[in-house]
Formats: C-alpha cells, structure tokens, sequence
C-alpha cells in the first residue's frame, strides 16, 4: 500500500504542485483607460538610459516591477471605441462593428456613445442599460461583469453600463463640476463629454469604500480623460499632465488594495481599448464626407449623421439627446425638397480616421427616378412606353432578392411577435413592490431590462412591418397602373430606410440622378442607361479627393487612404476558381493598386486567410467579378511588400497562413495586425448567419490617410483614432497581484496578443476558464 502511494504521489505530485502554485485571484480591479496608447507608458515608466525621467512612477514599480505589462497588445478590428470595449468586455467576436449603427430597413440608429438618453431613459423607469449593453443582451453575448453577482461587483460610468449608480452621480454633484467657461463647455461638447473631475472623485470614493468589503469581487473604473485631451491637442505637456494625474490614481488604488481584506488575492489591472494617432509636430486635419455626399460631385445625398456637423453648432448643436441628424443637399435633384422622407447615405464619422458609409440600395434609386418621371413627367408616347418598361425589368431583376429579404423579415416579425409575448408574460409576473433584499440583487434591474426588450422588440417590428408594406405595393405594380391618380410614390418607395446592400457593380455605377438631357431612347426602343442616368463610381471618387490648401508637409493632400468592402464567397470562388474559399474583402487604393482578403477554413478548423494583389477589378451586372492578378509592389492596401518590420518574405506573403502566424509577423508593421482586424470588421465569425447583423452592415468602409480624420462634429486637432495604423491599434495591458495571486514579477510579454485574450485571461486567473471563448489565454501570465 505504501508503495502505491509512492507511486501515485510519484506521478501526481507534479501535477498537484503546479496547481498549488497556479494564480489565485478572488477580486479583479479594471482600470479602464480610453484611447491610452502603448507607446506613452514605454515612454515614461522606461525611458532609455534614463531612469531620472520616469514620469509615471507608479506605474513604473506597480507594473513594470512588481507586475507583468505586455508589449504588444492589440485592439482587433478597427480602433474604435464601442467596437474596441464590446471586444474588452465581451470576449467574443463583434457584435458592434461602430459607434453609431443605423437599421437599414428602418433606419433606426443604435448610439453606442451618446449617455444622455441613458440616463433620462433610467430615471423615467424605460432603459436599463447602454445601448451597447442592450444590443449585446439581445445577442445572448454576456459582459464579464455579468460573471459576478449583483451584490458582488462595482461598475463605474462606461460605454457598457449595466444601470445607474445615483448615488455616485449625487455625490459628484454635492463636490461639484469644475468651473468653466462657456467656450470650455463648447469645446467639451464638440469633442465629446469627458468624464468630469466631480464624477471621477466621487466614483474613486466608491470603488475605495468598496475594496474593504470583501464581497466585491469585481471593480471597475473608466475613464475617458486622456482621449477627450489628446483629442483636443497634440500638446506633449497637457497630455502628460492627464498620465501623471493616471499615474497618480493607480497608485492610490494599489496602496488601498494593499490594505484591504483581500489584498494578497486582488489583482490590479491597467487596460485600454485602443492607442491614439497624435503627434506634438503636426495637427489632425479633417475632410468633411457630409459637404462632399451634399454636392453635386459626391451624388447630391441628403445625409444622415448621429450629431450636428461643425457648421451646424448653434443652439441645436448642444442638444444632446440626437442621434439622428438629416443634412439636406442643396443639389439633389430627384429627392430635392424630400431630405426628411428621403436620406440616401448614412455616415459613422465617430471615430475619426475611417467612416463607415451605407448608401441607398441603387435599384431603389433608380426605381424611383422612373417612377417619378412616368406619373409627374409629361413624357412622349414611346418615351414613357419605354420607361414603363425599363421600370418593369427593373423590378423582374430585384423581385428574387426582394422578395427573399420580405420573408425573412416576415420571420423575424413572427419571432418578434412570439418573444413580445413570452416577454410579456415575464413582465406581468414581475410587476410587483420590490424588497431592499431583491433590490440588492438586481432583481427590479431585470425586469425592467424584460420591458425595455418589449419596447424596443415592438418598436422594430412597426419599422419592418412599413417597409414590408411599401416593398409588396412596389413589387405588385404592373403596367396598368401608371395611369395618374392609381398611386403616390411614398405609398411604394419605403420612406427613411435604404433597402439591401449594395454589390461592387452598383457602387461603380451609383445612379444619383438623371443626364441634362432626361431620359434617351436607344434605337431598339428601350432607354439608353448612360445616357439617361448620371452615375458615380465611388472606388475612384473617393480616393480621388484632394485638397489645395494643405499647409502640412507631413499631412498628404489626399485625405482617403484605401477603401474595404466584404464580398460575398460565392463571387470569390468563382472568380479565383476555388470552391472552399469563404466571404472575403476587397481593398481599393487605386486602379492599380488593389488587393483581395481571402479566407478558408483549414483540416483543423482553424481559419486561414490570404492577401491577394489585384488590379482592375470589376463586376458584371450579371454578378460575376473579374480583376487582373498582380506581382507584389510598393503602394498597395496596408503596405506589406516594403514594411521592414513585416516578418515575411515576398513569397511567405502570398501564402496562406492561419491567423497566429500572420499576427506574429505584422503585429509591428505600419499598420499593425489589420489583416486581420479587417476580418474582425467586415466578415461575419463561424456559425449561423445573424439577420440582425445584415440589417446594420454598411456598404464601405473609408479609411483616412495618417493625420487625417473624417469627423465633422469637431476635427480634433490633437489626434484620432479608428484607423489599423499601429499608433491607433497599439493599446495598453498591463497586470500586477497580491502575493498570494502566483502572478509574475516585472515579467514583459513580448508575444503579440488581442482584445479577444483579455477576458479568457481574467477568468481563467481567477480559477473560472471558459474553454468556448474565441481567444487564447496569456499564457505568460500562468507561468512561475
């Protein structure tokens, strides 16, 4: 018997000491930086040669000395705020892909930003959550806070906020808002609300009152102050002054960890979202998308935008309850005078250095400009034979994909309808005087997150039963009923929605109105296309666009940088003759300098990805692409070729690699690992199709030149974001514990890792793994 005991301890012995000594965290502290970039915390807590010029001491010894900070973490996808912390505080794979999302059937917006409705909605007993929350909530996408008991976690203000501490924001009113003037106030408006030295000092109160109370598992604090400063100036003093006042906080927060009931067991965390492009010897300079869509080059759109442009801050640019705002065109032709019934584009400009635009479905346009020269138009006889004919085809063409998207929003009323009910139920059961005990528990919060779902469910299915409506009257129309007075336009064309997506054939050939001449017959009867549509090719316009007046030498005067739009698999297997190819993305940067993303999935499951060099790239009205194959050279979409720091050869990139092997080689490139963030942003993870995702996708999506940003509320001369350039993408992470939590000791990471690892990481040090997690764990930090 002894002897098999030997033995077992022999082989097990090993095994039960690695997981004695395995991290043991009970309580996480988040300190949630916005827009904090990598390359500042190198900068001051590891100055070169000189240790006298660490200016963020604390950091310096809480981190790099007693802790475990990571040199090259990365936001995945684009580095933008709602995206970047819905990965942070989710991981898993998008769900929110801007700042603002618009539906594009009813155009109803999602305001991942705008706090103010928030807190009117939660006051007045209608919302629960942010609507980053809420639209997470309704794709089952749980936060990590949600790991943790109601009565066990401290949340600060935030992007993703789960309800609202009054308390906290009573206490920040009785320390009262610091004192500024009228323009200070404009300023902080324009730029975005930051979060007010009242607010953070009554929140910092909370979470230290809350470190003594051994049931918190979970604390966290947001702050948004270094991105609203280095939005506002490149200033190296003034964004320092905001990192040291940082600096300052996290040592407060380690020194009352220290002392607390569970300070060998806490674990302090420093992470942000994303890096900031600002530079002290050059000003952010901004290209207004809103003006260009206005005019005549840019198609005469009416213009949806989630605030008021610069131009139009007067009384209603301060209001801040919008997320809707209609920029008419003066040059709009067709749609002159119909801004309100009729907006064409809708533009996500939040963000900075890229925009998110989702143009009207063109067949629409197009169906409109016929229908409104056939029933208000003095047509001859021939020409309106021909253009009720060109009407006709144009819906036999659209009737398929018409019809299918009618049915599958049919089904998704038919699950609304269902879930309102079982909702319902729910609410009615719940509809009762809460006790102090179920109120500590959340219980009142979720029932009425129960009928904020109802509201919003009911509110989606009126939107979609309109559309529906209109789109049956539009598809039934037959040539008998153009006579005057059967109908009006608006009863066929759905007012304020854009309909599908757009294909590459419709946004190389946009009909934005008609020819000087009005509609021409060809000499077979039929209407002549070109010469009775004016069309833009969007690919060239855009990245066409220059300025005169660029008075920096480091700033291009072209503002556009390359374009990115997802393709759909079968096109792509088609066109490069392989059947196992998944949905891809097309980079445009010029004519001649194209690229093709392509995806597979590997024998093992795994997703592999490709970068194609291409040129000419075309598509048939039929559907099929072509494009011409090109060798690798300088100039093309995210620079691969002629980086140094890309760790491939010319023949290693034109393989196929899995994910892990192309973030190691361009995680330090000029634009960082945005192979694959572009596969993050456009293309959909494994698994079922989400209709709801379809609904908010956009046709492009824009990417500025370095120092140039699209942001028309405010230009934000300091700097921007939301580009796959490193200094945008390289965010922080950075990690220190108790003496009992088993974590390492001034250890740097230097392998590259994601968003996606920060939540599998967490809870797999605090002894609750969940293996169905997307990303992988750090696994530096599990090692003694």
């Amino acid at each position: 018997m002894r002897r098999l005991r030997a033995l077992l301890f022999a082989l097990c012995g090993p095994v039960l000491a690695a997981r004695a000594e395995a991290p043991k965290v009970e309580r996480v502290v988040i300190l949630k930086v916005d827009g904090l970039p990598q390359r500042l915390i190198e900068q001051y807590t590891r100055p070169a040669g000189r240790p006298e010029r660490v200016r963020l001491p604390h950091m310096a010894t809480i981190f790099g000395e007693n802790g475990v900070s990571l040199d090259n973490f990365y936001t995945r996808g684009i580095s933008l705020s709602a995206p970047s912390w819905s990965l942070l505080d989710s991981g898993r794979h998008l769900e929110i892909h801007g700042n603002v999302e618009y539906d594009r059937y009813t155009l109803r917006p999602w305001d991942y930003l705008n706090f103010f409705p928030f807190y009117v909605g939660y006051a007045l007993s209608r919302r629960v959550d942010m609507s980053g929350a809420e639209l997470l909530d309704q794709q089952g996408v749980p936060l990590l806070i949600d790991r943790f008991p109601y009565q066990q976690r401290y949340q600060s203000f935030q992007l993703l906020q789960r309800g609202m501490r009054w308390g906290t924001l009573h206490s920040s009113l009785q320390l009262g808002f610091a004192p500024r003037s009228l323009r200070g106030l404009f300023d902080e408006w324009q730029t975005g609300l930051s979060m007010s030295d009242s607010v953070n000092q009554a929140t910092e109160r909370d979470i230290l009152r809350d470190l003594k109370n051994p049931q918190i598992r979970y604390l966290d604090y947001f702050t948004g102050e270094f991105d609203h400063v280095a939005h506002l100036t490149p200033d190296r003093v003034a964004q320092l002054h905001v990192l040291e006042s940082l600096d300052a906080l996290t040592g407060r927060l380690w020194d009352a960890i220290q002392s607390s009931p569970l300070a060998n067991t806490t674990a302090l965390v420093l992470v942000s979202d994303h890096g900031m492009n600002t530079d002290e010897r050059v000003y952010s300079q901004g290209y207004n998308l809103v003006d260009w869509f206005n005019s005549a080059a840019g198609g005469g759109h009416h213009v949806i935008t989630d605030r008021h442009p610069l131009t139009e801050f007067k009384l209603k640019g301060l209001d801040p309850f919008v997320s809707e705002v209609i920029t008419p065109s003066r040059e709009a032709t067709y749609l002159a005078g119909k801004s309100a019934e009729y907006p064409t584009v809708v533009l996500d400009l939040d963000g900075n250095e890229r925009a998110n635009i989702a143009l009207r479905d063109n067949a629409l346009n197009t169906a409109q400009i016929l229908l409104d020269q056939i029933t208000r138009k003095k047509l001859n006889g021939r020409l309106r034979s021909a253009a009720i004919s060109a009407f006709l085809e144009l819906l036999d063409n659209k009737r398929a994909s018409w019809e299918t998207r009618i049915g599958e929003m049919e089904a998704d009323r038919s699950v609304l309808r269902r879930r309102i009910g079982e909702q319902q139920k729910l609410a009615d059961r719940s509809a009762k005087k809460w006790t102090k005990l179920q109120r500590e528990q959340g219980l009142d919060k979720d029932a009425r997150r129960i009928e904020d779902r109802i509201a919003r469910a009911k509110e989606q299915e009126r939107g979609d039963a309109e559309y529906i409506a209109r789109m049956r009257r539009l598809l039934a129309l037959s040539d008998v009923d153009f006579d005057p007075g059967k109908f009006k336009i608006e009863e066929v064309i759905p007012r304020k929605a854009l309909g599908e997506l757009n294909s590459v054939y419709d946004l190389q050939h946009y009909v934005v109105g008609l020819q000087p001449g009005g509609l021409v017959l060809a000499g077979d009867g039929s209407i002549e296309r070109e010469k009775s549509f004016r069309t833009i090719d969007y690919f060239a316009a855009l990245t066409s666009l220059a300025v005169r007046n660029n008075v920096q030498k480091e700033v291009s005067p072209q503002p556009v940088d390359f374009i990115a739009m997802r393709v759909a698999a079968g096109l792509l297997q088609t066109a490069v003759a392989d059947p196992v190819i998944g949905d891809g993305i097309w980079l445009y940067a010029g004519a001649d300098r194209q690229a093709l993303i392509l995806t597979r999935r590997n024998a093992f499951g795994q997703t592999e990805l490709r970068y194609l060099p291409v040129a000419n790239l075309t598509q048939e009205t039929a559907g099929a692409i072509h494009f011409d194959r090109c060798e690798w050279a300088e100039g093309f979409p995210l620079a691969l070729v002629e980086d140094p720091s890309v760790g491939m050869t010319a023949s290693e990139l034109a393989g196929w690699h899995d994910e892990r092997t192309w973030f190691t080689a361009i995680h330090r490139s000029r634009y960082s690992n945005g192979l694959i963030g572009l596969t993050e942003q456009l293309l959909d993870p494994p698994g079922p199709r989400s209709s709801r995702r379809d609904r908010l996708r956009t046709d492009l999506l824009v990417f500025a030149k370095d120092h140039w940003n699209f942001n028309v509320r405010g230009f934000n001369p300091g700097g921007n974001h939301g580009s796959l350039l490193r200094t945008s993408t390289h965010s922080v992470l950075m990690i220190a514990g108790g003496r009992d939590t088993g974590l390492p000791k001034g250890l740097r990471i230097e392998a590259p890792y994601d968003s996606l690892s920060f939540v599998p990481t967490i809870l797999t040090l605090m002894g609750r793994p969940e293996p169905d997690l997307p990303g992988p764990v750090i696994e530096e930090l599990l090692r003694k």
